[in-house]
């Protein structure tokens, strides 16, 4: 008979937060048991407490604490909770700080089904998982064998809100409609929107823009 493994579901989409736990709950070997969800990382630090689950299943990019200063904090509290990261980002920067922090794995949220299960039964058996389709070029470049590019260092100095200013800006909208979007106030948005301006080193926003598509944030098209 297979254990039940507990589960804590971290992203600040709902919809993916509902369908990651319909397409658990059916497995077998190990049985999933999802005992929390959590759209930002205060919300995984509460259920960590509470709860104290086997894996938190995190992603990088959330409301107030992401996933990386939400690791750190985790592994401060001297908590035993295995991390597995799930994220769109595949700059060799996230990873390299993630591991660093003290995750346990990192996989891209456009892996099948099957390899997500893979990646968490190797992470609860101790291991540490990176998704294949980034074993080749992001390790040797997060480990040394090449130097992170300057906008994947830059990138990676954003917080998560910045980085969600950012791509906003660049798919367009307004600082009225961030706002709105993103339900902060107006002056908010312009101070996320130049303290990243300022750790870019980019002062106009056709610039803005471009790094935004080089960084792989938005797309032409």
């Amino acid at each position: 008979m297979s254990r039940t493994v507990r589960l804590v579901l971290a992203d600040d989409h709902v919809v993916l937060r509902v369908g990651l736990r319909a397409f658990l709950e059916e497995q077998h070997d190990p049985e999933f048991q999802i005992v929390g969800e959590a759209s930002s990382g205060e919300e995984v630090l509460a259920l960590d407490e509470k709860e104290r689950p086997d894996l938190v299943l995190l992603d990088l990019q959330m409301n107030g604490l992401g996933g990386l200063e939400t690791t750190h904090e985790l592994r401060k509290r001297q908590s035993r909770t295995r991390i597995l990261v799930l994220t769109q980002f595949a700059e060799g920067v996230y990873l390299k700080r993630l591991l660093e922090a003290g995750a346990n794995g990192y996989i891209l949220k456009s892996a099948r089904g099957e390899e997500l299960v893979a990646a968490i039964r190797a992470v609860l058996a101790g291991g540490t998982y990176i998704d294949p389709s980034l074993a080749s070029t992001i390790v040797s470049k997060a480990y040394g064998d090449e130097k992170p590019s300057g906008d994947e260092e830059m990138l990676a100095s954003l917080t998560a809100r910045e980085v969600q200013v950012l791509t906003l800006v660049a798919e367009g909208l307004s600082n009225k409609e961030i706002a709105d979007k993103l339900d902060v106030a107006v002056k908010t948005v312009m101070a996320h929107r130049a303290n990243l301006m300022e750790k870019l080193h980019i002062h106009n926003h056709s610039k803005l823009v471009q790094f935004a598509i080089r960084a792989g944030l938005v797309t032409v098209g």
